[in-house]
């Protein structure tokens, strides 16, 4: 797994609960990697699900629930670093639309040992959509919060119902989307909003 996401992740955990928190997290004995992360870097993401795992513990919070929460938080980070996925984007569903075509394309060019998950992409109306997420990791959560987090950037709210496909409903789930937009604020030409 991308060592950028465990570096934002750390970076979110301060933010929030503070360093003491941090320091936690890293002491741990279960993580091969010390606790010892880079951007560039590529870990296991097993030591991922043991961070959150503690993290839930130490905040009492559901570990689905913080999950989803770092890929609502995360997403305007990831456009920040890669404003180019913004290129000839025309909202939040086309966006979505290219997830597999467009965006993990360019993610494998600067990362070619990134395993990434499937994203199958059905649109129902202008305001309706369904995505289709299949990986090898336990990850629909965090999926769940990038979606979210698209939602924000391009001012909408995104309304999700989560259908499982398998057993394992990380690992495999249909996303049906609806989306809403705001009036309270303007969207800037970055997508960001202002009041």
């Amino acid at each position: 797994m991308l060592g950028m996401i465990f570096t934002e992740l750390l970076e979110l955990v301060e933010n929030k609960y503070g360093y003491e928190v941090v320091d936690q997290l890293l002491a741990n004995d279960q993580l091969p990697s010390q606790g010892i992360y880079t951007a560039i870097g590529s870990y296991d993401h097993s030591e991922l699900l043991v961070l959150v795992k503690q993290l839930s513990e130490i905040v009492d919070t559901p570990v689905r629930q913080l999950v989803s929460e770092f890929g609502l938080e995360i997403f305007a980070n990831l456009i920040d670093s890669h404003p180019q996925i913004l290129a000839n984007i025309d909202g939040s569903f086309d966006l979505l639309s290219k997830i597999d075509s467009y965006i993990h394309l360019e993610v494998a060019k600067l990362y070619p040992t990134a395993r990434l998950p499937h994203f199958s992409f059905t649109k129902i109306d202008d305001n309706h959509i369904q995505i289709h997420y299949r990986s090898r990791r336990p990850f629909a959560s965090f999926a769940e919060g990038l979606l979210l987090g698209c939602g924000r950037f391009f001012n909408e709210k995104f309304t999700i119902n989560r259908i499982a496909q398998a057993t394992n409903s990380e690992s495999d789930v249909i996303f049906d989307i609806f989306r809403t937009k705001l009036e309270s604020s303007k969207v800037r030409t970055d997508g960001r909003t202002h009041g």
